[in-house]
Order: C-alpha cells, then structure tokens, then sequence
C-alpha cells in the first residue's frame, strides 16, 4: 500500500512527512555510506566540516516499484528531460569523501543516489523530478537528508562549501564550473571578493593548479550554457539554506575507473586550501579548536547596502572572530546561533528596522538586554536610536536635521575624546574618516534608556543637497551606551570603509562584548 496516496488518507504537515519518510528507509541506510543495505538508494553521511557533497546521477539501480520516468506531463523545459546517469560519479563522490576526511582529519557530509536517474532525478524541482511514488521517496529522502546536512552547516559554521558533483561527455578533458556565474557563490564573494570565486585562490585556480583543465577559463568568463548550475546548487545557495554552492561537471578523464582516486584527491587538497582562506579552518590545523573565537553576527537582508561586503571583507582578517550572517528569520526566531555581537551594517536604517518588524527589534532588545552586544555603522547607527517609530530604542540618541539626512558623502574630520582612543586603539586626537550620510546624534533624554557616551564628534561638514551649514559641526560621530546588561557602539560614518580605520570595528566588537581580549 502507498501510505501517501491512499484514498483515506490526508495529506501530512511537512515535518510528520520527513519523519514518516525517514522511517520507511530506516532499514535501508545506516547514515553513513560504509556498511549500508544493498537495497538503500540514498548514501547519506554526517559530517563535522563545513563542506557537503552531492552526486545525484551517478546511481545505477533500480527503484522498486516504479516504471521508467516518460516525461509526460512533467513541468520541465524543453531539453531538459534527461535519463542517462552521470557514470562514475556516485563512486567518484565516495572516494571524494574518504580523501577529504584523509587531508582535514574530519568527515565532510555526503549525500549521494544510487537510483537510476531514468526513475528519479534529484536535480530538479519535485515537478519534473518522478512519475511514481516510489520514486517520489527517494527523491524525498534526498532533499531531506540535503537540506538536514546544509541547515546544519549554516547553523554550527555560519558559512560552508557545497559541491554537487555531475559528469558530461561533451568534452572529456575538461571539467566544467557552474554557479549561474557567479550567483549561487553570492556570499563567498560578497565576503572575500570576486577573485575568491575567479582568482587564482578560487577552488576553480586551485583545481587548475593541480594541473586540471577547467571551464571558465579565464575564470571571470561566462560558464558554458548548460552546465552553469542546476537545482541543487541554486536551491541550497539560497534562504534559508545560504551555502556557497558549485556544481562541477566532469568529463570522462576525471571520472573513469583509473582516473578516480587522483580526481578524488586533488579535489579534496584544492579544498583544503580553499577551506583555509574562506571557511575559517586554518589551513596548518585543520582539526584546531574554533571555540574560542567571539561569535559575531551581520544582519543579512533588506536594507543592507554594498558597504556590507566592505565590512565582511574588513572583518575577515580578524582571527579572533568567527563572523556568520543573521537574517530577518533568524531573528524573529531568536536564533542568534552562538552570536555574542550583532552588527546592523550601512544602507537604509528604516529598510532594516522596518523589515525586521517589531516582533524582530523585539527579539534584538531582548538580545542587548539579556548582555549581547551591538554595533551599528551609518545605517545601524540610525536603526538604534530612539527617533523613529521602527527604531530600536536602545541608545538614547535622537538624529539631528533629519529633513537633510542625504547631505551627501565624502572624508571628514572628528576628534576623538582621551577614552575614546584607548578603548579604539587609536594613537590620535583628529582623525580623517569617510562619511555616507549617516546620522548626527545628540542625546534624546529619554528616561528610559541610559545616557550614552560621546566618543567622538564631528570637526568638519558636508553640507550637500541643501543642508544648512552648522549642525554638523559638533554633533556626535561615535557613540556608546548600556541597554540593561548589554552594550551598544555606533558609528555614524565609516570606518571598514576607511584605510586603517578598519580596526576600529573590531575593537568596537570587542568592548560590547565586554572581553577586549576577545576570550569567550
């Protein structure tokens, strides 16, 4: 009997299906890929790496009880329906496996099929993926187990590598890039930059420094149509998901019996490389302990602008930091996953707060009053005043001229009070800092939030757009106060923007945190 398509029965909330769906492969996969059931159809391994492994058609068995996919009736483009298995690859992503748990002392996750891709298809939308319900468990099976690994990377690690694994018999020398150029590794080079995603440090430059012949090349040119990326990779790249995601196409060179352990192997050292620059695991001790470092979290979502990549790149070459994006759900949820800091980076403050909703400044009030801190720079400056109705209300700071908040951008002047340059490691008075229209504080004496403490004011103007001349000058540039048992630091202008100011955002992460030496 069908259990899901028996005319009395009902159709079950998603988690009661994953559970069902789980139980009914129970006796055919141990979880890991040694020593499971010749019948399972889905490989599946825990890992403890922030790297995922996919093979979705290298499989070769048959699914019981169901008949070969027709595509009839499937919602798929014209093309786009296809049968043959990727041969080579389920055995290739095993072996990919076993070499990356060689080179970093650690397992990575797997999820490889071993159904035929003629009965299933897990590269594609449920849509277009089976015809039959048996061939609907395994597709099921292995986007649970998928996007069970994923969750858990994004979670424990804030950022991690997925690599789905194919083959293609156009060109059998080369192996093929796909990341819709450049989109399903939008965090990675949001965080280090393009070169992260084309340079010569890329995985793509790493694999071809093992000698490999690699397409795109040059590495910046547009992936070849038809193996730029497919559902895997585009699907888990995105929320809630937000891996970094590259789908690599081998031809039959990489893959043939005689060819695998190599293939296996370079793949596994190019990623221990790749691991050591981007995904925080230090490259000379790959099984170091992470524990130590200050979890801090960067609000990801609508009302971010570009000096958000700025900041990243800033904060990337901070040792002491383990930094991981929070998004609007993450926050609502109260999900702060480990952070100790949040940061609300620069681009419309009330985009931020607005999108937050007030259940999710509720939630970051919480956060701040519970002893977590906050930095704002520009745009989260202005989100935690007190002035506006989608403010958070924990720096009692109110903005002046608010009619000409867009008074334009460019260097200025502040001068840094004495406890002040001791607290942001500064060696002087006057400093030059570059300014994006960000608020003018003064304090909003609002009874309900502790005054807060000017650390440096504005010495110099911008007055743009037909902002009157004077108020600038003196407003407060710096700010930093207490929310109950948490602290709070704003910056209105922009120090990750600023050569040599960059620190300035560490040791402001550092102070709200309340362990300047940045132990936990």
């Amino acid at each position: 009997m069908d259990f899901f398509n028996h005319p009395a029965s009902q159709p079950l909330p998603k988690l009661v299906r994953r559970v069902v769906l789980l139980l009914l492969f129970s006796c055919a996969s141990s979880g890991t890929s040694q020593g499971q059931d010749e019948a399972a159809l889905v490989i599946h391994q825990a890992g403890e790496l922030p790297i995922v492994i996919s093979a979705p058609h290298g499989g070769n068995r048959e699914v019981p009880g169901s008949h070969p996919r027709t595509g009839e009736g499937q919602v798929a483009a014209p093309g786009k329906f296809v049968t043959a298995r990727d041969g080579g690859t389920e055995e290739l992503a095993q072996l990919v496996s076993k070499a990356v748990e060689a080179r970093f002392g650690k397992k990575p996750y797997l999820v490889a099929s071993r159904a035929n891709r003629r009965f299933v298809d897990p590269n594609r939308p449920a849509e277009a993926a089976f015809e039959d319900p048996a061939a609907e468990r395994v597709y099921r099976q292995y986007h649970d187990m998928l996007e069970g690994y994923c969750r858990t990377v994004r979670k424990e690690f804030g950022s991690g590598l997925l690599l789905d694994l194919h083959g293609q018999g156009s060109k059998a020398n080369t192996v093929f890039r796909g990341t819709q150029n450049g989109k399903t590794v939008a965090l990675l080079r949001e965080r280090f930059g393009e070169p992260a995603h084309s340079g010569p440090e890329s995985l793509t430059g790493l694999l071809k420094g093992r000698g490999w012949t690699m397409h795109p090349d040059p590495f910046d040119g547009r992936e070849q149509g038809g193996f730029t990326g497919g559902y895997i990779v585009q699907t888990y790249s995105s929320e809630p998901f937000g891996l970094d995601a590259i789908q690599l196409e081998f031809g039959n060179d990489y893959r043939k019996p005689d060819a695998r352990e190599q293939t296996a192997r370079d793949l596994a050292e190019a990623a221990f490389h790749f691991a050591g620059r981007y995904l925080d695991l230090a490259a000379n001790d790959a099984q170091g302990d992470q524990a130590n470092r200050l979890r801090v979290g960067v609000f990801r979502g609508e009302g971010t602008g570009p000096s958000r990549s700025t900041l990243l790149t800033a904060l990337a070459r901070e040792p002491r930091l383990k930094v991981f994006d929070l998004t609007v759900e993450d926050i609502r949820k109260g999900d702060w996953n480990g952070a100790r800091v949040l940061i609300h980076p620069g681009g419309s403050g009330g985009g931020q707060g607005r999108a937050l909703g007030e259940e999710g400044r509720e939630q970051i009030r919480r956060f701040v009053a519970d002893g977590g801190g906050y930095v704002g720079v520009c745009a989260g400056a202005y989100l935690a005043t007190c002035d506006y109705d989608w403010s958070l209300k924990i720096l009692d700071a109110k903005v002046l001229d608010r009619e000409h908040w867009a008074r334009g951008f460019g260097d200025v002047e502040m001068s840094v009070t004495p406890a002040a340059r001791n607290r942001l490691g500064l060696d002087r008075d006057q400093v030059t800092i570059y300014y994006h229209q960000g608020p003018l504080l003064a304090p909003a004496n609002d009874p309900a939030v502790p005054d807060y403490e000017g650390l440096a004011s504005f010495t110099s103007e911008i007055t743009k757009n037909g902002a009157p001349p004077g108020v600038m000058l003196g407003a407060t540039a710096i700010a930093a106060g207490e929310y109950h048992k948490g602290r709070v630091l704003c910056f209105s202008p922009h120090p990750e923007k600023t050569a040599g100011l960059e620190p300035l955002l560490t040791r402001a992460i550092l102070w709200t945190a309340g362990t300047p030496d940045g132990s936990r």
